[in-house]
């Protein structure tokens, strides 16, 4: 269904630092670059939720001849016998011997997180944004399902708003605060975005920072490119206006607050891509945007595309 945010205080503050250009993105402290784990995961392992998620995210970012899983694991949180397997295919290839278990300070973590880190920020954001798409059963899963509040709890997170658990199980919560933005700062944020990434539960909070950075010429990878002319690329960001609200890529950092919704290119065929997106009817699903024949996205309603470069 299609919900308009209600606009407070803080947005119109956001959107002054917009047009200041003095948005910088949520999270100050800097963010690590590896992933880390409270406590063990896998065979006799803990296994809390947060710490199996993270390992089945960085497993679905290995690449399958290097020991990553074949086929996509379900991203769920659950310790079960796929995740496990990973695990053990992972540590056989690297180490030659598997005993189907990660600890927080082993070399099991640190392996994974070297293997990671060294794939190109395409593939690693295209794989959390799959993950994502297989967990929510493209669309079969919604944001009333009581097996999504975790997950919607920690994509809030990512933008350093924090909820209580019992929020997510509110309907009239959700329908006040759409989570597309939020989604799309998760799936970022787990692909290694850092503290160049200007996470936000506003698409056109990031398209801003991301456009400033292109036209300033900023060392910041993230760059903002108009939908007229740019090629979408699989790994990019794809932003589209909403609601009317007349947004462009000429004005998106003008300070004024837009509805806009961003979707991440995971394929790009001959005449459309198939792009991964947040609260899509109220879930998370794949779309197809149709292409022009020199590549760029046909329907006018797109107007930014986000490439990191």
């Amino acid at each position: 269904m299609t919900r308009t945010k209600l606009f407070n205080a803080r947005d119109l503050v956001r959107s002054l630092a917009v047009a200041l250009g003095i948005f910088a993105g949520c999270c100050n402290a800097p963010l690590p670059a590896a992933q880390s784990l409270d406590d063990s995961v896998g065979r006799e392992g803990t296994n809390a939720e947060a710490d199996v998620l993270t390992v089945q995210v960085l497993l679905n970012q290995v690449p399958a001849e290097q020991g990553g899983p074949r086929e996509l694991l379900v991203p769920d949180g659950e310790n079960g016998p796929a995740t496990m397997a990973a695990i053990a295919a992972f540590q056989q290839k690297h180490f030659g011997t598997a005993d189907s278990r990660v600890d927080p300070r082993g070399r099991t973590l640190a392996k994974l997180n070297e293997v990671v880190e060294a794939q190109p920020f395409a593939h690693r954001v295209t794989r959390v944004a799959l993950g994502e798409q297989k967990f929510w059963k493209n669309g079969q899963r919604t944001e009333t399902s009581p097996r999504v509040a975790t997950r919607l709890q920690a994509y809030w997170d990512a933008t350093d708003q924090h909820f209580p658990i019992e929020r997510f199980r509110d309907r009239e919560f959700q329908r006040k605060w759409p989570w597309s933005a939020a989604c799309v700062s998760w799936i970022v944020k787990r692909a290694g975005g850092g503290n160049d990434f200007a996470y936000s539960d506003s698409h056109y909070v990031y398209t801003a920072a991301a456009k400033r950075n292109r036209v300033r010429g900023s060392s910041n990878p993230f760059k903002a490119y108009d939908a007229a002319t740019a090629v979408p690329a699989v790994g990019d960001i794809i932003v589209n206006e909403r609601a009317g609200d007349n947004v462009t890529y000429a004005n998106v950092d003008d300070g004024n607050v837009y509805k806009t919704h961003g979707d991440i290119v995971v394929a790009v065929e001959d005449d459309q891509v198939i792009a991964i997106g947040g609260n899509v009817s109220n879930s998370v699903r794949a779309t197809i945007a149709e292409l022009n024949a020199d590549g760029t996205l046909k329907a006018d309603r797109y107007f930014a595309v986000i490439k990191r470069h």
